[in-house]
């Protein structure tokens, strides 16, 4: 006998005269049948093979992210493997988006590097985005450190080969803003090749996909300025791969939490040392990472070649090379090349005896002024005054004035020209007092806009920012939260550290 419609044939709970669904056991009810949706994955791939019908043939999904999908396809034109990046269709609706994505793609397209993968082409139509690149036969560097820390060696040439392709693309004003280890590849025979260049930025323009404190990007890898959405530049990636090679050799993180967290802790705690995993590490190697895991920008190697050169041991000090080129006809050894060194010598022996005795000559005319002093003249030994030698001004001796007998007496100096011990109770002017800064740290949960009296801040996080000696009035703003207030007192040049938790706004 069939069951009534309006009871689940389950469990018999009682279904809303609308319900499709019974609550509670989720069993469908008799009018509708139990259709799960499909995979979103595949139905992109669905809609993929159609639209490349006759070009491309799509084999198999490679892989996933939070930015794209990207399916192993064979070029039907040329015969050969390709790898194709889908990026998710729900953006392809942005408008600003497509150009901007078409733009920065087509930028990175013309990177030439051995250690940039190639992509062939840009492309936006019905209604998808994507591009076809060079397929990659080997694994990427994120699937090596899921084995565990790597050798030091293995470790230098992974950091130096992926330095220098990013330097290339520096050098072109393209900076990649997301390197991590999944965009790290390694082809089969070892060699280093970086993807995904363009991407970020493209994302980061589309309106509609970063809304204020929204940042794109990868947490776990993300530069402090990043982190605190300012403005980056090519030491941006450079401390990105500076966290990929503590992964690497630690076989972990620096930070780990929640994404809010390790963006905080990106920007105010210092990574773990890589001597505590790995006590054997090369000090070099270490040294190098250090300086590219710097939290300011400036501390940083200025290029990603110095950093390149760093962590692969080469020696970056200034060289000095002398060589001196052999002229045509002239051999080293022969008879004429000893006479060439030999006048050469005593030309330069003459040079410096030259310059000795023209020296010798100024120091001797710069002190016969001091040694004419007359016969009948007596000298006074300098009086002993407070400021140091070289800031006294030498007092010239007057012409001898006539005694009362008509002779020459003893030469004295005058009042004004005399030489005078500072007095005992003197005072001297004191200097203008340095001013003095506490520099101020500021995080909160979730982030907020933070105010110093009248004057707007920045979003938070806030890191060492200078406060002048005295009461300020501090507040933190955010939509839909209770302002947090605090009145600070610096007295002097010492680190501020304050951390708030903002708490929702009740109903009005």
């Amino acid at each position: 006998m069939k069951k009534p419609v309006n009871e689940c044939a389950r469990c018999h709970t009682p279904l809303p005269v609308d319900g499709r669904y019974c609550s509670n056991c989720g069993t469908p009810s008799g009018e509708s049948e139990h259709v799960c949706a499909p995979e979103p994955t595949e139905e992109l791939r669905k809609r993929l093979a159609a639209t490349l019908e006759g070009r491309y043939e799509i084999t198999k999904l490679l892989g996933r992210g939070g930015m794209a999908v990207v399916f192993l396809a064979q070029d039907l034109a040329l015969e050969r493997q390709v790898a194709i990046k889908v990026l998710p269709p729900e953006l392809s609706h942005d408008p600003k988006l497509i150009p901007r994505f078409q733009q920065e793609a087509k930028t990175a397209a013309k990177l030439d590097h051995a250690n940039i993968i190639p992509i062939y082409r840009v492309e936006s139509e019905a209604g998808l985005v994507y591009f076809v690149m060079k397929y990659v036969t080997g694994n990427s560097l994120d699937q090596l450190i899921d084995s565990g820390p790597v050798s030091f060696e293995t470790a230098r040439r992974i950091l130096r080969e992926a330095a220098l392709a990013l330097g290339h693309a520096h050098k072109r004003g393209i900076v990649h803003r997301d390197v991590k280890p999944a965009n790290i590849m390694l082809e089969t025979d070892g060699r280093v090749v970086l993807t995904d260049f363009g991407i970020s930025k493209a994302l980061e323009g589309g309106s509609g996909l970063t809304g204020t404190g929204n940042i794109i990007g990868t947490p776990h890898y993300m530069a402090p300025e990043q982190a605190k959405g300012l403005e980056v530049d090519g030491r941006a990636d450079q401390y990105s791969l500076g966290v990929v090679g503590h992964h690497l050799l630690t076989g972990k993180q620096p930070f780990d939490g929640s994404s809010h967290s390790i963006l905080y802790k990106h920007v105010f705690e210092q990574p773990p040392r890589i001597f505590e995993a790995r006590p054997d590490a090369p000090a070099d190697l270490c040294a190098a990472l250090d300086r590219a895991l710097s939290k300011e920008p400036e501390r940083r190697f200025p290029t990603m070649e110095e950093f390149a050169a760093a962590v692969s041991g080469e020696r970056t000090g200034p060289r000095t090379v002398v060589s001196t080129p052999v002229r045509p006809g002239t051999k080293p050894g022969s008879r004429t090349g000893s006479k060439v060194r030999q006048r050469k010598i005593v030309q330069r022996s003459l040079l410096a005896l030259a310059l000795s005795v023209a020296i010798g000559g100024a120091a001797w005319a710069a002190l016969l002024p001091y040694r004419r002093v007359e016969p009948h003249r007596r000298v006074e030994p300098p009086a002993p005054s407070r400021p140091s030698p070289a800031a006294v001004t030498p007092i010239q001796t007057p012409p001898p004035q006539p005694s009362p007998t008509g002779g020459a007496g003893p030469t004295m100096a005058r009042p004004s020209e005399r030489s005078e011990p500072e007095p005992a109770g003197a005072t001297r002017q004191p200097k203008a007092a340095k001013k003095e800064y506490g520099l101020l740290t500021v995080a909160s949960e979730p982030w907020g806009t933070l105010f110093l009296g009248n004057k707007e801040i920045g979003p938070t996080p806030i890191a060492d920012y200078p406060l002048p000696v005295g009461t300020h009035r501090i507040r933190i703003e955010q939509e839909g939260y209770r302002t947090k207030f605090e009145t600070i007192v610096v007295s002097g040049p010492n680190p501020i550290r304050r951390r708030y938790i903002l708490e929702p706004a009740g109903p009005p």
